[in-house]
């Protein structure tokens, strides 16, 4: 699938990986270009130093060095904004390709988490929130700081090296000594660092999640009296988000002391050498003749510079450190919240499967599952199971909990494919028509989720895309619901807001309220149902049953139910336990 172009979440694509190392070759060169401009300014100033011992020399060859001058100051002008070009464009492409990869990372959550079965549990809506904005943001930093400044720290330092060792292989080797052992103890340091970022990424996903769920019962807990312990677990929490931080904190000071000591002590020790020998004190280190004004000047330029690759390198060591935290992470969290089976390749079609399935669905659907076996976390969930739906039939899936009632109408959606066998859809492989039948299919579930907007926004949620509704069409939904007479009491009627999952309303009132909004699919064909009455008092699944019997008229229908009031539909009633052969005590529902 296209979707798997890049291995895994949070990587770089080819193009990508190639532009961003670019980008670490741009930005040596900005720094190699520092070498002539170096030599050109230590030529001027000997120059300059030259002229000033030589005061009152001939007219001529004062104004020949004041031409040489004039060159020299217009070659570094040149270097100069040649080098600030190319910095520019690396640092923007650096940038451009870290948004595009966070980009992706979070589309890529989000359809995994679109994916997610709707019965299958969910991590906290404060984590998931924490994990695809902060930790998704955490990479950038890292490709758009590190791995640039890896390509740059291949090529600045050797070249360096080189250039100085031609004038002086002493200072060369000063710098030799110096220079690694930044990346030496910034790789110890950097083992503790992730560990570090790691274990605060991870406080501050439960303490967004903890204060998210706070916030939703704070009207519950006030009710209780538990806002006051309510309010010692955020301080404790919020405490060991701050030691946490300042651990981190210790961590990147530390690596900037070993960064700073090691770099001024290179520098430093680069500048004795030079002085004593331009005072005459030192006479080796050099390849026999003395060390000129001009040269010793050079080195002492080239220097700084030979340290900056590797002091970038460590600053973005803290970034690699938190970046790579958070890859782990991330993936974690797809693996929790991706689908129960590897989804296995589509094949691939010349009618696109969104045609296909408006061609299966234009009319109630038949169903057939032929010799299925399906594994879940290592176990069998079904084996060699048989099942056929007429269309416009009514079918009744009972049995005991595990006995794979909910795993069945995964595998009609296509959240979980069979390692053997075929389920089919109107005649159409559900492989094929998965993605676009979720889109087409009137869903029923004991735990409705209802969003955030007034009452009206989430009735219109179920409406067909391009399908017209008038106020007529919702108030005959939330009666075939029974939920017209609550909604007429509301204050502002439809116009009533909710809070986020149904904040506000009772389990009964949201059960109504959700089988309102799948009334409104009016043109799907295909009815699924899981345990519509669970937990509903006997008026409220009463008035359940009778939107039931209204809905499933005239359209193929499955339900998952162990309620007995449902099992007395009209329909056909199947146990699972008795059809389903290798079903596991203790299976995944």
């Amino acid at each position: 699938m296209q979707r798997q172009a890049h291995a895994a979440i949070g990587q770089p694509l080819e193009g990508e990986g190639h532009g961003l190392r670019r980008t670490g070759y741009l930005l040596g060169v900005s720094d190699l270009l520092w070498i002539p401009q170096a030599g050109l300014i230590s030529i001027a100033l000997g120059e300059m130093l030259a002229g000033l011992s030589g005061a009152g020399a001939a007219g001529p060859h004062s104004a020949s060095v004041s031409g040489q001058l004039f060159l020299i100051v217009a070659a570094m002008v040149c270097l100069a904004l040649l080098r600030a070009f190319l910095q520019n464009r690396a640092l923007n492409g650096a940038r451009r390709i870290a948004r595009k990869i966070q980009s992706r990372a979070r589309e890529h959550i989000l359809q995994v988490a679109v994916e997610r079965s709707p019965c299958a549990d969910f991590p906290a809506s404060g984590a998931f929130a924490a994990r695809i904005t902060e930790q998704v943001d955490l990479l950038g930093p890292y490709y758009r700081n590190y791995l640039p400044q890896v390509m740059r720290l291949k090529l600045v330092p050797l070249a360096i090296v080189l250039v100085t060792a031609w004038f002086s292989w002493l200072a060369a080797l000063i710098l030799l000594i110096c220079g690694p052992l930044i990346p030496v103890f910034m790789a110890l340091i950097g083992m503790r660092a992730k560990a570090a970022s790691a274990a605060q990424q991870e406080e501050l996903t439960r303490l967004s999640g903890m204060l998210l769920d706070r916030i939703r019962g704070l009207e519950t807990l006030i009710l209780f009296g538990a806002a006051d312990r309510t309010e010692d677990d955020i301080r404790t929490a919020g405490e060991r988000f701050r030691l946490g931080t300042m651990r981190v904190l210790k961590i990147a000071f530390l690596s900037s002391t070993v960064l700073e000591l090691f770099s001024a002590l290179g520098i430093a020790f680069c500048a004795v050498y030079v002085g004593f020998s331009l005072l005459g004190d030192i006479e080796f280190g050099t390849w026999g003749a003395p060390l000129t004004y001009s040269a010793g000047l050079f080195v002492l330029l080239l220097a700084p510079d030979f340290f900056a690759p590797l002091r970038a390198y460590a600053a973005a060591y803290h970034d690699r450190a938190a970046g790579l935290a958070a890859l782990e992470k991330l993936a974690a969290l797809v693996e929790e919240i991706g689908p129960g089976s590897p989804q296995q390749p589509e094949c691939v079609f010349r009618d696109n499967p969104a045609t296909v399935a408006s061609k299966v669905l234009s009319s109630p659907p038949s169903i057939r599952f032929s010799d299925v076996t399906l594994c879940l976390a290592g176990r069998r969930i079904f084996a060699n199971m048989d099942l056929e739906v007429a269309p416009e039939e009514t079918v009744f899936l009972a049995g005991p909990s595990g006995s794979g009632k909910t795993t069945l109408l995964d595998c009609l959606l296509g959240f979980h494919m069979p390692s053997d066998g075929e389920v089919r859809i109107g005649g159409q492989s559900v492989r094929r028509v998965a993605a676009p039948l979720r889109r087409n299919v009137i869903w029923i579930s004991q735990s409705p989720r209802l969003f955030h907007g007034s009452l009206k926004a989430n009735l219109l949620k179920g409406v067909e895309s391009g399908a017209p509704a008038s106020e007529d069409d919702l108030w005959q939904a939330l009666r075939l619901a029974g939920a017209e007479d609550l909604v007429r009491r509301l204050p502002l009627g439809l116009a009533t807001p909710l809070g986020e999952d149904g904040f506000g309303l009772s389990v009964g009132e949201i059960r109504r309220v959700a089988l309102a909004r799948a009334a409104m699919r009016r043109n799907a064909t295909l009815v699924l149902a899981d345990e519509p009455t669970a937990g509903l008092d006997d008026d409220t699944a009463a008035d359940v049953i009778r939107g039931l019997k209204t809905l499933t008229a005239g359209r193929t229908s499955l339900i998952a139910s162990h309620d007995p009031s449902v099992l007395e539909m009209p329909g056909r009633t199947i146990d699972l336990a008795d059809l389903v052969s290798g079903v596991r005590e203790g299976a995944i529902p």
